[in-house]
This record gives structure tokens, C-alpha cells and sequence, in this order.
């Protein structure tokens, strides 16, 4: 019992003093692996060869010994202790959900916003681009409800991104050139034709690899023709945002507007309350809570939902074809040494966030917010299979509590390079000082110099992870490894500073995301996290002692009884090389497979005493109770979490059919010309090559007040795409704004 509770209550020392938990026994009709055989095969009737060793006896005679723990099993105190803390931590879990509710509406009561006046409307008339019809309409259908700022979004994305990009290619070609030289079509096309004309082989061959100005500028060619065909084409209305005075009047809208979404869709004029509030008598609207304006990705808002789930497909499996070849490498490393893979792991995950940016990219998302939940799912996917379950995958069975490339010193080595290796290079950030001293002064343009100084891009979704990936390391080995609570507590501690850090002094300022991201993480999360902590649990209790070997309730044959030497089959292991002595008093032992999740044995879960095979029985009376209690909390647990999966998803399910409205917070009673921080759906789109978004409506038809944003050397016109649009257009029979969105203010009249 008392080398039980050390290996229980000293788990914070065990990478640096190696403590002999294991002993050679007699092992007559042991059977063993092969150095190249799988960690977790499928033949339970052998052992690693790690843990084989032979003896000599004096006349020569081999004789088979075996490794085993010496550990009495689970004791019931120390299965008390690990499932009070799994309890508590589910407790915890709940109560932490409920807090973060309620300080997101805190958080919204104290901060106003545009969302908090607004409302969206996802099936509009095609043809319902007048904003003083949508104005109308509320005042006189719903109480004289005051619009403010209405949007009048049109199918449009294909011409804004071209547009975007058009103006890309022109920044690129500028940051190329020596400042003051025109950039007059007539000029740009002779400095390609020139460049391209003295470019040797090499240099054409370079092209490939880094374009320069005739690529450019063939592209800037190509992307013209297209915007003048694109503006040819019809731009149905898609979506309407209206931006109240009162939080009174969008909070009244919503209530009588508000219909299942199926409905809308249907039309279904009987789910209205009055038909006064059909749109033009005829249209049952589908009104809804907006995200924040500068969440909102214009060149992405009218994607399809097969587009969507087509695009998530392919980069969800490409997340897992990452995923596969990763813990390959990882296996290799763990192979060589624990550290490497440890540090490999961490590499992996810091490396791994711009694989998942690049293929969230990829990905068309009407909102900011949608974008940094899929990439949320990308990076935690990642980093919780690489970080805690891949250890366990490729570490045998028999070495869980070896002292030597066993799994806790895997552990403690993991911990170890998150806290070290990731704090560090983020506090160095090496990326940023490049930008800012090396090439920032060698920046052509202004422009060019200040977008080196913004800092890095802030995605939400990795920070998320970065802590998560932590908590779950925790959880999952928390009942072998209890020192891993100190041990996240202590990364999470580093964590919060260096991240409070590079918030303050490295990042680039990040969009008002909302609370999407925090409420994926909570819903699934910590959910899951619960999950894998009661199972993982559970199935560690049931392995103890590791070792696959049980009483062969036989005598010691007499050839066994002496003094000897032991020859390990491995003898890189620090057993090796050690003198046993055994007696007629002593056990023999046969191989019998304690590993629950080993291939070839039908159904094991729950892990409870009755899943042993019969007749290799292996569990203490104690360990029995424990396995007990763990097993069916953890069905308890499981069962719970998959009611809450599926009680949320009904309730999905039912805002299809019925209003799933529901007021957040009270109303401040402020009007919304009266905030100070207050800003407008308008379409805009961010480029890296530019310091502020591009524009894509017309400019001067806005307030000022109404951007979020104001760049002290140039006005809000040099940004606007619609001014690129009418150039490109003129002596074209077609208004240089028809296929942009409206945007219409109507001050507030005062009393």
C-alpha cells in the first residue's frame, strides 16, 4: 500500500528520481513480442519484449522471467480520492457553464452595440432594394418602430471579390515600384512588357515560384474584364439589415416577426400573429438577431448551405489526413526518446494553427464568428488527439508506469514543452520583430511600412485550444498522473500572462466576435472533456497493476529457485544486468491481458470487474469496488452528456418550426444615435495589403459616424471599390453602383 500512495502522491518527481516500481518474477510459459511488434497488438497471449528477461541456470537451461509492477492494485482510498475529483470537476463544469451565460449577458448589458438595435432579414423580396419601403413598412406595421440604418445587401460576392482582388494586384505592383512612378494603364503594361523581356531563364523560372509585375499586371487585365462583365448581370436582394433607434423597437420586431425558419421559408402566412405584418401583405419574413457588424463577411454572405457543407468536408478531412500523419511522426520520435516526442508534439501544435487557417480559408463563412468556431473544431481536434491521445496509442500497455520511456514521464515531458518551448517563442515573437525591423524600414510605401507594425493576426479559436489543449491533457491522465493538476494549473498560470502580453503589446487588434466561440467550447468542450476524464478514468483503474502478468497459483518449479543473473531482451532498460534470487516460497506467473482496450476482446466498456476474461482474472477485492463505482459513473456521465447533446439539437430542431426568440438582458433605454462607439452594417472587406477594409458600397451616400474605423491620411472614398467599379464602367449603358449593396441613414429627429 505504501509504494501505491508514492506512486499516487509523488507524481511530480518521477522525471527526476527513478523509483523501482517493477521486479523480475518467474514467468515459465511467458511468451514474448518481437522489438518491431505493435504497441497494442491484437495477441494478448504475449508480453513486450521490454519486459522479458532470461536466466542460466548452471546446467545450462534458458529460463523465462518476466517485469512486475510492484503495486498492490487500486486501493480504495486512492480511487476515492480520483472519483471525489472527477465529481467535483463535473460539478465545477456546470456551474462554470452557467456563470459564462450570465456574464455574457452581463457583458451585453454593459456595452452597447449595433447588434443591439438590429435585426436581419435572410428572405427579402428580390427586388425590395428601395430602403425607404423597409422603413416604411416598420413604422407603419409595428408600431411606429424608428429605422435608423437600413442595408440592403444584394447577391454580390463573386463581383466584391474580384473587385478586392483587382485592387490587391494594383497594391502589389505599387509595392513593387519605386515610389513616384505613375501607375497609368499605358505605363504599368510597359514595365511588365519591359520586365518580362529582359528576364533570362532563371528569372522566368523564379516567376513561378514568386510573381512580379507582369503577373500582376496579366492578372490586373483579366480581373477588369471580368468586372465588366460580372456588372452586366442581375443582384437579387438577399439580405436586409435595419438598425433600430430603441432597443424597445428591435426587441418588438423580433417578438412578432420572429416565425420558425421553415415556415418563413414555406411562406406560411397563418404562423404570423396579424397579417399586418406580412411585407408588402404577402411575405412572411425571416427576421433574426444579426452578428456584429465588423464580424460580418460580406464576400462570403450569400454562399449556399451545399457549398458550405461541401467546403467543411473537404477541410475536415484533410484535418484528419493531418491528423494520421502527425502521430506517425510522433511515433517515430517517441521511439528514439520521450522528450523528442514531447517536443515534437509541441512543435505540431504550435505549427498546425496556420495549416487550419490556410484550409478555414478556403471555407466561404457569413460571419466571423462561424469562421473561428470551424477553426476552432480544426485546432482542437488536432491538438487534443496529438496531445493526449496519441501517447497513449503508441506508449504499450506495460510500460503506463514504467520509470523509463514510460507514459508519465511522457506526460510530465508534454507539460514541460507547452509551458517552456510555446511561452517562449510567443513572448519572442520572431515573426513580428522581422516585420518591424528588418522589413518595415524597407518597406516602399507608407502604407506598406505601417502594415509591419499591426502586430500579429489574433485568431479567438487558437487561444481557445491553446488552453484546452492543456485542460484535456489533465483530465485524461489525471487519475495515473494526478500531478497534473498542478501542472496545468501552473501552464495555464504562464499561459494567461504571456497571452495578456501579446494582447496588449504583439497582436493585431481582432474583430467583436461575440460569443459564438465561447459557446461551442462550453457546449462541446468541456462536455466531452467530462466524458473522456469519467471513461479514461475509469479504464486506467481497471489496468492496474500494467503488467499482463497473473498468479499461475502453481509451485516454483525447483530449476527456477537460486541466484541469478538477468538478461533482459531489451538491454537498453535499466533492469538489466540485475542479480534476483528466488525460493521455493516465491509465485510463478503467466501472461494474462489486463488491457480492456485491446484489440480481440468484443466489448469492454464499461471497464467493471465482470469484463475480465474468465480465467484471467487479475483485479484486487478494492480494485473490484473502485472499477465498480468508476465504470457506471462513467455510463452516467456519458448518457447524461449525449441527453444534453441531443436535448440542444431538438431544440435546433424546433426554431425550424416555432420563434426561438428569447430577450437577453434588459433594456438600457438608450437610443442607438446616442452611443458612443456606435457603428453600421456596412459592406466591407479586409485585405492585408491594406491598413483599413475596402468599401464595397457607395461611400458618400454614408455618415462618417457610422464607421468603426477612420483613416487619419486618406478619406473614407480612397477605400470605396464602387469609385474602382464606375472607372471601370464608364461608356457602359449601366450605373456603376447597381450590383452594390445600399445603405441608407436617416438621422434621428430631435425633440
Amino acid at each position: 500500500m505504501d509504494k501505491a500512495f508514492h506512486l499516487y502522491l509523488q507524481p511530480l518527481t518521477w522525471y527526476f528520481v527513478s523509483y523501482s516500481f517493477a521486479a523480475w518474477v518467474p514467468c515459465p510459459d511467458c511468451n514474448c513480442t518481437s522489438p518491431t511488434a505493435s504497441t497494442r497488438g491484437t495477441n494478448t497471449d504475449e508480453l513486450m519484449y521490454n519486459r522479458c528477461g532470461d536466466i542460466v541456470t548452471e546446467n545450462g537451461e534458458v529460463l523465462r522471467v518476466a517485469l512486475k509492477n510492484d503495486c498492490d492494485g487500486t486501493a480504495r482510498q486512492l480511487g476515492a480520492v480520483n472519483y471525489i475529483t472527477v465529481v467535483l470537476l463535473f460539478i465545477a463544469t456546470a456551474a462554470l457553464g452557467e456563470y459564462l451565460r450570465r456574464q455574457e449577458v452581463q457583458f451585453d448589458e454593459d456595452e452597447q452595440t449595433a447588434q443591439d438595435y438590429s435585426v436581419r432579414i435572410t428572405n427579402p423580396p428580390s427586388d425590395a432594394t428601395d430602403p425607404e419601403e423597409w422603413r416604411r413598412f416598420f413604422f407603419e406595421r409595428c408600431d411606429g418602430a424608428q429605422v435608423t440604418v437600413c442595408t440592403v445587401a444584394v447577391d454580390n460576392d463573386f463581383l466584391v471579390r474580384t473587385l478586392v482582388e483587382r485592387r490587391e494586384k494594383l497594391r502589389l505592383i505599387q509595392n513593387t515600384l519605386e515610389p513616384g512612378i505613375a501607375m497609368s494603364n499605358l505605363k504599368l503594361a510597359h514595365l511588365a512588357a519591359k520586365t518580362e523581356r529582359e528576364r533570362n531563364w532563371f528569372g522566368r523560372f523564379l516567376a513561378l515560384l514568386s510573381p512580379g509585375i507582369p503577373e500582376f499586371y496579366a492578372r490586373y487585365v483579366a480581373l477588369n474584364a471580368k468586372v465588366q462583365g460580372l456588372a452586366q448581370l442581375d443582384f437579387p436582394v438577399t439580405n436586409i439589415f435595419l438598425t433600430f433607434e430603441t432597443e424597445r423597437d428591435q426587441r418588438h420586431v423580433l417578438e412578432k416577426l420572429s416565425v420558425g425558419s421553415l415556415k418563413a421559408f414555406r411562406n406560411d402566412k397563418k404562423a404570423l400573429s396579424d397579417p399586418k405584418y406580412l411585407f408588402r401583405d404577402e411575405y412572411v419574413l425571416a427576421v433574426e438577431e444579426p452578428d456584429e457588424p465588423s464580424t460580418i463577411r460580406w464576400q462570403d454572405l450569400n454562399a449556399g448551405f451545399m457549398q458550405k457543407v461541401k467546403e467543411q468536408c473537404l477541410t475536415a478531412f484533410a484535418t484528419l489526413c493531418a491528423i494520421v500523419a502527425v502521430a506517425v511522426i510522433v511515433r517515430l520520435a517517441n521511439d528514439a526518446t520521450a522528450i523528442g516526442a514531447a517536443f515534437a508534439i509541441a512543435a505540431f501544435n504550435s505549427v498546425f494553427p496556420v495549416f487550419a487557417k490556410a484550409l478555414t480559408d478556403l471555407e466561404a463563412h457569413a460571419a466571423e464568428g462561424e469562421k473561428q468556431t470551424s477553426l476552432y473544431f480544426k485546432i482542437a481536434a488536432f491538438r487534443w488527439v496529438n496531445t493526449a491521445i496519441v501517447i497513449t496509442i503508441i506508449t504499450p500497455f506495460t510500460d503506463t508506469l514504467a520509470d523509463q520511456n514510460g507514459l508519465i514521464p511522457q506526460i510530465y515531458a508534454l507539460f514541460f514543452a507547452e509551458i517552456l518551448t510555446v511561452s517562449a517563442l510567443q513572448l519572442a515573437d520572431p515573426m513580428g520583430h522581422i516585420n518591424r525591423h528588418f522589413l518595415a524600414p524597407r518597406a516602399t510605401t507608407q502604407d506598406a511600412m505601417n502594415l509591419k507594425f499591426t502586430g500579429a493576426q489574433f485568431e479567438l479559436a487558437e487561444r481557445y485550444t491553446d488552453m484546452t489543449k492543456i485542460l484535456f491533457l489533465c483530465v485524461w491522465y489525471c487519475s495515473i498522473f494526478p500531478g497534473s493538476f498542478f501542472l496545468c494549473a501552473f501552464a495555464l498560470f504562464i499561459k494567461y500572462f504571456v497571452d495578456r502580453f501579446s494582447l496588449m503589446r504583439t497582436w493585431k487588434r481582432p474583430p467583436q466576435l461575440g460569443t459564438s466561440v465561447s459557446k461551442f467550447s462550453r457546449r462541446y468542450f468541456f462536455s466531452l472533456a467530462c466524458v473522456a476524464m469519467a471513461i479514461i478514468s475509469s479504464f486506467y483503474w481497471s489496468g492496474f497493476p500494467f503488467d499482463n502478468l497473473c498468479d499461475k497459483n502453481d509451485g516454483l518449479p525447483a530449476s527456477y529457485q537460486g541466484t541469478f543473473t538477468v538478461k533482459a531482451l531489451d538491454q537498453n532498460i535499466r533492469m538489466n544486468g540485475t542479480q534476483v534470487t528466488f525460493s521455493e516460497s516465491d509465485t510463478p506467473y503467466r501472461v494474462c491481458n489486463q488491457d480492456l482496450l485491446a484489440g480481440g476482446q468484443g466489448r469492454t466498456f464499461p471497464f467493471i470487474p465482470s469484463q475480465q476474461p474468465e480465467g484471467g482474472e487479475w483485479m484486487t477485492p478494492d480494485q473490484e469496488d473502485v472499477t465498480t463505482i468508476f465504470g457506471w459513473t462513467s455510463v452516467a456521465i456519458t448518457v447524461f452528456v449525449i441527453i444534453k447533446f441531443v436535448w440542444g439539437w431538438v431544440e435546433q430542431a424546433q426554431s425550424l418550426f416555432t420563434s426561438s426568440y428569447s430577450a437577453v438582458g434588459d433594456d438600457q433605454n438608450i437610443p442607438f444615435s446616442q452611443v458612443t462607439s456606435r457603428n453600421a452594417y456596412i459592406p466591407q472587406v479586409y485585405s492585408p495589403l491594406f491598413p483599413y477594409p475596402l468599401i464595397a458600397c457607395d461611400s458618400d451616400a454614408i455618415d462618417e459616424e457610422l464607421y468603426d474605423w477612420e483613416d487619419p491620411e486618406r478619406p473614407f472614398a480612397f477605400y470605396d471599390l464602387t469609385k474602382d467599379a464606375m472607372k471601370l464602367l464608364q461608356g457602359m449603358d449601366l450605373s456603376h453602383n447597381a450590383g452594390f449593396t445600399k445603405v441608407k441613414y436617416w438621422a434621428p429627429k430631435s425633440d
